[in-house]
């Protein structure tokens, strides 16, 4: 637990030497985000896209866990979401989201025919809470009125916490003694758990009222069950992550002051 917060508080200070970085050059230089949507804004929006999970069925070797390549087509599951965002107009950004996810995975689609064999596969519906910090990149142009008709995009990098409720369903033979345990075990997980989500988006802003984005959204737990099934090599948790699409509309934003001289 120790390693993941110093991960995390490292993580933050890179962004934040970054910011740093990007603010003590060319400081009379506007962004194309300062003129077009300068001031603090309250953006509302929906998310679509595909899920995928990391767990121990499907791996593509025999007596190991599915390692973070195992990633397969047919294990993409929809998703969607709800979110809100309050963006300062600079470069920082709180979000909080509320998705239902659908993960699923299947020994069938292993290359390893002993796995392939094995024969169990899950399916999993997770509804999930979250918060994020986000931090925009600066960018900057010489002109800004040479750029009006051009659309720009956003970088952007997020983590945050969540919860999540999910019931998986576990399906297939009992394999051994210890499978057959598990299975009847009464109290190997909760229903409610929590994860660490990060990663990085694109937010594309098309005018003063609507804003198209796309992110990657990984998440990391801190339990072995989200498959409903482990095996007695288990050495790491089980992940899931996503990837969508967004379209969100900016119910509130504040002009910026005509006489106030920008600067970063």
């Amino acid at each position: 637990m120790k390693k993941k917060i110093t991960l995390f508080v490292f993580l933050c200070a890179c962004f934040t030497v970054l910011h740093a970085q990007f603010n003590s050059r060319n400081p009379r230089i506007m962004s194309y985000r300062d003129y077009v949507l300068p001031g603090a804004s309250i953006e509302a929006g929906l998310g679509i896209g595909m899920v995928n999970a990391l767990t121990d069925i499907a791996s593509s070797r025999p007596n190991q866990q599915s390692s973070w390549l195992d990633v397969y087509p047919n294990g993409f599951s929809p998703g969607i979401s709800l979110y809100g965002r309050y963006h300062s107009g600079r470069s920082w950004a709180v979000r909080s989201t509320f998705s239902a996810l659908m993960l699923r995975g299947d020994d069938a689609w292993s290359p390893e025919s002993a796995i392939a064999e094995r024969g169990k596969s899950f399916s999993n519906n997770l509804f999930e809470l979250a918060a994020y910090g986000e931090y925009f990149l600066p960018r900057k142009i010489a002109d800004p009125k040479s750029y009006l008709k051009v659309f720009w995009f956003d970088i952007y990098f997020f983590a945050g916490m969540s919860a999540f409720y999910h019931n998986p369903d576990i399906n297939g033979p009992v394999i051994d003694d210890y499978d057959y345990e598990l299975l009847n075990a009464g109290d190997l997980y909760n229903n409610w758990q929590f994860a660490i989500p990060f990663g990085a988006g694109l937010k594309w802003t098309v005018n003063r009222n609507w804003v198209l984005g796309f992110d990657m959204n990984f998440r990391y737990t801190f339990f072995d069950y989200l498959d409903g099934f482990r095996r007695p090599y288990s050495t790491r948790y089980d992940h899931f992550f996503s990837t969508g699409f967004n379209v969100g509309y900016i119910i509130q934003a504040r002009d910026r002051d005509t006489n106030r001289v920008v600067t970063r």
